[in-house]
């Protein structure tokens, strides 16, 4: 800790690093392992997967952030104008939560719309923390499950906090 002329205690860290968490986190690790030319997409995706799961926040250096290599730029524009390459599913693209207090059922449900695959589905209500029954098969029921669930949470987070 150092202490500013006006008096205030800081953090010698916080100078030096910076907290990254959710999408922040997930960015910076899918930039790190991108920018190493012997890591596959596959294993980006993979590994970044992991990461996410097993740590829930981290502490980054302060101008760490990794850029792609010169070699690199030439090879990724090459895959990113291939149409068979499908982009990995971010669980945390938007949340669940949010969108269905600030937009409500209908809004939520449109949102997951956009999502046609069950597994899809299931990641993103795993990573957002809303039970789903594994019986549930069809796409509708899944959506329906998910807005069932973060109705749930949300009601058990009010009643927690009253």
């Amino acid at each position: 800790m150092t202490q500013t002329k006006s008096g205030t205690i800081e953090h010698a860290m916080a100078k030096h690093t910076k907290a990254a968490s959710g999408a922040s986190k997930i960015k910076y690790f899918r930039d790190a392992l991108r920018a190493d030319p012997d890591v596959s997409p596959e294993a980006v995706e993979r590994l970044t997967a992991k990461f996410d799961a097993d740590l829930s926040h981290v502490r980054i250096r302060r101008g760490a952030t990794p850029a792609p290599t010169v070699d690199d730029v030439p090879a990724r524009a090459a895959v990113q104008q291939l149409p068979s390459v499908v982009s990995a599913f971010d669980p945390h693209a938007f949340s669940l939560i949010v969108v269905m207090t600030k937009q409500g059922p209908a809004g939520l449900e449109a949102k997951l719309r956009t999502i046609d695959n069950i597994d899809q589905l299931r990641a993103l209500a795993r990573a957002q923390h809303v039970a789903l029954d594994r019986a549930l098969v069809a796409l509708p029921d899944v959506r329906a499950a998910i807005i069932a669930g973060t109705a749930q949470r949300i009601a058990d987070r009010r009643a927690a906090a009253s």
